[in-house]
């Protein structure tokens, strides 16, 4: 008698009477028939132009940029403050903060309140060099101090306003007021671009948005999909503080900390310390000339804040280009 064969498939030694159809065999041999390309060696080599194609587009053009602002854009900006405050826990069980004796904190709260003030001149249309980054300023809770980290010259910029100076950087490059505001500025672009998240969306790109689609937390509350995002950054807290920013970035950043300097000479509600937008080129020409003597110290603001040299030379072009009257308004 005859035993009947299984009809699981999953248990079954029979080959399925069923054809596997990889994706690939489907439409590669149709993209080729279109193109005039029939031997099988070819789609093969078809196909490894094509992915090598998207790995250029995406790392290698504004693509993944693009991609990675668009999510986002769909992320609310409160959010970011719970990342911060995750993030700022990581990082001071590493380096401890200390005391403020540079005024750090004081010279974050005159850039705070020169990006409102900022915003005031636009809405009065006295102004229109700023960009809109400064809309937010207010969403953020801005929170400027000093961390110890020996033999480290370093900044860090977290979601939601937090930025920390490292005591080396201070006790080593003697910076002055004008500097520390240059610095401070500069990390607060980054908040405010909210490059550490672009970063990690960038990183997880796939990740990120299967896990923004399928997110369930059941909490009977229906996430949008941007709170769903904000979720997942939020496993990535503990080490925001260690990412790398592209030279992209950086320059984003240096522009954002030109115009919160330039800021503090608007005619404002506030009274001010004025700061030169030409001490952000001042700051990374001593981070530079340091570089090279202590090629280690400043490894981390380096590997952090890449192309510091390219950056100095920008600078001074955008100084050079600004007409006497412009130059006028610095004084």
């Amino acid at each position: 008698m005859r035993r009947r064969q299984s009809s699981n498939p999953y248990t079954s030694s029979r080959s399925s009477n069923h054809p596997k159809l990889p994706a690939a065999s489907i439409w590669l041999p149709i993209l080729g028939h279109h193109l005039g390309i029939r031997n099988r060696k070819h789609h093969e080599l078809l196909l490894l132009v094509i992915i090598t194609s998207i790995l250029a587009l995406w790392f290698l053009t504004p693509l993944s940029d693009y991609c990675a602002s668009w999510i986002l854009w769909t992320v609310p900006v409160r959010t970011d403050v719970e990342l911060g405050r995750q993030s700022i826990m990581s990082l001071e069980r590493k380096y401890p903060r200390v005391e403020d004796r540079w005024g750090v904190q004081k010279i974050g709260n005159d850039l705070v309140k020169a990006a409102r003030n900022a915003r005031y001149n636009e809405n009065k249309n006295t102004y229109n060099f700023f960009n809109s980054i400064f809309d937010n300023v207010d969403e953020y809770q801005w929170d400027f101090g000093v961390i110890h980290a020996p033999n480290l010259v370093n900044a860090f910029a977290l979601p939601g306003g937090i930025i920390r100076v490292t005591d080396s950087l201070l006790q080593n490059l003697y910076l002055t007021n004008g500097e520390i505001a240059a610095l401070l500025g500069h990390e607060m672009g980054h908040v405010l671009h909210r490059h550490s998240q672009r970063r990690v969306i960038k990183q997880r790109f796939i990740s990120t948005l299967w896990e923004a689609f399928v997110y369930e937390d059941n909490d009977g509350y229906d996430e949008s999909f941007g709170e769903a995002v904000a979720e997942g950054l939020w496993k990535s807290a503990s080490y925001l503080g260690d990412l790398g920013f592209s030279r992209r970035d950086e320059y984003q950043a240096d522009a954002a900390a030109w115009d919160l300097l330039s800021a503090t000479y608007l005619d404002n509600r506030y009274i001010l310390r004025r700061y030169h937008p030409n001490s952000v080129k001042k700051l990374l020409t001593k981070l530079w000339d340091y570089q090279g003597r202590d090629a280690t110290a400043t490894a981390g603001w380096e590997s952090t804040h890449p192309g510091t040299e390219e950056r100095i030379d920008a600078l001074k072009e955008k100084w050079s280009k600004l007409d006497s009257r412009q130059k006028r308004r610095f004084v």
